[in-house]
């Protein structure tokens, strides 16, 4: 069995205290570097949700594509003529200027529909809710 003596024991403590000191140094730069990863992923995240807003603001004022444009002006087309076949046949003399008379009204209510001096200014977010407005259009709800 070893005995401590007594001479000893205070550079025992002063170790034990030394290694007390050490570990809470360690701790507290430990806590630093907590904090500091909880700033940073505050940071990322702020700058994630500005980001998305900006792509999403970025993404409402994109226009209509070409691809676009050609399948609203087709859909203008069709409905122009569609109308026009419930009121004369396309043998009537009155058949075009009729089907150009609903084309020019169905573009017109497009574009005040959705605030725009040209059809193709019309935003991609709208274009399916173009569409459903050209397919649906009826020229009594206007007059």
């Amino acid at each position: 069995m070893t005995l401590i003596n007594p001479n000893q024991q205070p550079d025992f403590l002063s170790v034990v205290e030394k290694q007390m000191q050490l570990t809470e140094a360690q701790g507290m730069a430990i806590r630093g570097l907590v904090d500091g990863i909880k700033q940073m992923h505050l940071d990322v995240t702020e700058k994630v949700e500005e980001v998305q807003m900006m792509v999403q603001e970025v993404r409402d004022s994109v226009t209509l594509t070409d691809a676009e444009c050609y399948q609203l002006q087709d859909a203008v087309r069709i409905r122009s003529i569609t109308l026009t076949k419930d009121r004369y046949k396309e043998t009537d003399g009155k058949f075009n200027e009729t089907v150009g008379k609903y084309r020019r009204m169905i573009w017109s209510k497009l574009k005040v529909l959705f605030s725009v001096a040209k059809y193709s200014h019309i935003r991609r977010i709208d274009f399916d809710d173009s569409i459903y407005f050209v397919k649906g259009f009826r020229p009594e709800d206007y007059i």
